[in-house]
């Protein structure tokens, strides 16, 4: 058994770093809370045994040494930085169940075939760019162009890295091989209200829907808001509207299993009398099927065709993943005692870095009223913990079945 006051207490310590005056969470990647909170990781793992080290692009990587030569590792792993005023258990309560199963291995005694790593991701929810930037950068997913591109209102995740005296071409040195990893495993909160409803304990995640995210500006011509005649006008903003009315549109008509968001918006210059000249903001489709995604962006693409100087990149285009269905069938066998179920996962996280290269499982706890990115995220540490089990549970079995051969 796990100890569950113990998780308990690392929660609540971990959500005071970056707390607001508010209630909420803001702990953007490689930022001073941040960076506070992977100290204090830091100390825990050390006083658990671990070896801790980061590697090129800022992964704090708490190491358990099997003492075995040529041993793989398996790797438990999630993030601490949070969105703006987030909650206190997205992402960090998958890093903290990674050390509470290390520490509870520990305790009874029980010998692993591999090593065994928890790993704090870098900037998972994307404050620099595309997100999961950690976890991508260990399987060799991120270029060098990306490391210096940068979202609309923030610096580039070299120039944090570089504020941090860390090399940003180190990022590339981050990469490591498939074979090094036995397995992938992440426990997280749902972010949604489908155990909740059905009164589950876990969900056993069955794959993780693909993002696609563009750039899109559309460009009009500046002009003085006052002496410039209605007809006479090129604005930027009225220009983008029909896009914004049209996306829900789109999928809704596309299918039920896809959803596009339009999450940033910025007009250029900004100033109050100033008719628009630039209209810039981003796209974000989710869905499994990436056929739905891309017949929305052939749309997008069509309408921002229909204005000269206006321009469509890309910021990421990932697909969706199935997880390994030998560690979901074992994740059951760990749940048996549990009302537990099968579920996909409408969050990207970063086990979809590694589902292509690494046998890779996800478990989901109840999140209430399915809240999360808020300060009134919440999830029973009662129930936090029956996850940390079913998880702990798992990889001991995994162990036994791999130690008979």
């Amino acid at each position: 058994m796990i100890n569950q006051e113990r998780l308990t207490s690392d929660l609540q310590q971990l959500g005071q770093f970056g707390r607001q005056p508010g209630g909420g969470i803001t702990r953007h990647a490689l930022t001073e809370a941040h960076q506070n909170a992977r100290r204090w990781l830091t100390e825990r793992m050390q006083e658990a045994g671990a070896t801790v080290h980061v590697d090129g692009a800022a992964n704090v990587i708490g190491r358990w040494d099997c003492g075995l030569p040529d041993a793989q590792s398996l790797v438990i792993g999630s993030h601490l930085d949070t969105v703006p005023e987030g909650g206190m258990f997205d992402g960090a309560l998958g890093v903290l169940a990674g050390l509470e199963c290390a520490r509870t291995i520990q305790e009874q005694g029980q010998s692993l075939p591999w090593h065994l790593e928890v790993i704090d991701f870098t900037d998972e929810e994307g404050h620099y760019n595309a997100g999961t930037f950690g976890s991508r950068a260990m399987l060799g997913m991120v270029t060098e162009d990306e490391i210096n591109e940068h979202k609309t209102g923030t610096t580039c995740i070299a120039d944090a890295l570089a504020s941090l005296n860390l090399a940003p071409q180190g990022v590339l040195t981050a990469k490591r091989p498939a074979r090094d990893f036995r397995a992938y495993f992440e426990l997280h909160i749902e972010q949604g209200s489908h155990l909740e409803q059905g009164g589950y304990d876990v969900g056993i995640v069955t794959g993780i829907v693909g993002i696609y995210r563009y750039a899109v500006s559309i460009a009009g011509r500046r002009g003085h808001a006052g002496t410039t005649p209605m007809p006479a006008r090129q604005d930027a903003l009225v220009r983008a509207a029909p896009i914004f009315s049209l996306l829900p549109a789109w999928c809704q008509a596309q299918s039920d299993q896809l959803v596009g968001t339009i999450g940033q918006v910025e007009l250029l210059p900004g100033a109050v009398n100033v008719i628009p000249g630039q209209c810039n903001f981003t796209v974000e489709l989710r869905a499994m099927d990436s056929h739905h995604m891309l017949s929305i962006k052939e749309k997008l693409i069509t309408c921002v065709k229909e204005h000269p100087k206006s321009r469509m990149s890309i910021v990421l285009e990932k697909d969706s993943e199935l997880m390994d269905e030998a560690l979901m069938s074992l994740l059951e066998r760990a749940a048996q005692d549990k009302k537990h179920c099968r579920m996909p996962s409408w969050a990207g996280h970063d086990a979809q870095s590694f589902s292509p290269h690494v046998p890779t499982a996800m478990v989901f706890v109840p999140s209430h009223g399915g809240v999360s990115h808020s300060s009134d995220e919440w999830t029973d540490f009662s129930q936090a913990a029956r996850g940390v089990e079913v998880l702990t549970d798992a990889i001991c079995q995994l162990a036994e079945d791999e130690r008979k051969g």
